[in-house]
């Protein structure tokens, strides 16, 4: 194999042609790819600082929701064990008022039948004295009802 001037110039315009191209298209092809690597990488660490932020306001929500239905809770405990009071305390009063009108109507009864009972005790023992007296007779001395024997009659018949 013989070495010609050839494969030399051949060499050096291959090597000329790989600077030139170097220069001309591979440097700016190069210069763009990396710009574009950083350009990603920039966007992917920015996602991922938004998507740590979005976690930790989800998180923070979820913290003030359940904040929100515990004390929504408590609230409605303690206005549900008041008006569980106020109903307690309006049947109290309401059972006082009941049982003192109850009592005065007792009270009331117990009056009247005492009323009703002497008045007709007078009138059993004056009814007791005039049957006998038609039935026996004028002028016929007899004992009167003791008080006992009135008292005996009105309850057998009350």
């Amino acid at each position: 194999m013989e070495i010609n001037a050839t494969i030399f110039v051949s060499t050096i315009s291959f090597l000329v042609f790989i600077f030139v191209m170097n220069a001309i298209l591979y440097k700016p092809v190069i210069k763009i790819m990396e710009e574009r690597q950083n350009y990603i990488d920039s966007n992917k660490n920015e996602a991922e600082l938004h998507d740590k932020r979005s976690k930790e306001l989800i998180a923070d929500k979820d913290r003030q929701i359940s904040d929100a239905h515990r004390k929504s809770r408590d609230i409605v405990a303690a206005k549900s064990e008041a008006i569980k009071e106020e109903k307690n305390k309006a049947l109290s009063n309401t059972k006082s008022e009941m049982n003192a009108f109850i009592e005065q109507q007792k009270q009331d009864l117990t009056r009247q039948k005492d009323e009703v009972y002497f008045g007709l005790k007078g009138s059993v023992a004056d009814l007791a004295n005039n049957i006998t007296t038609k039935l026996v007779g004028q002028g016929v001395t007899f004992e009167p009802l003791s008080d006992n024997e009135v008292d005996e009659v009105i309850r057998n018949h009350a």
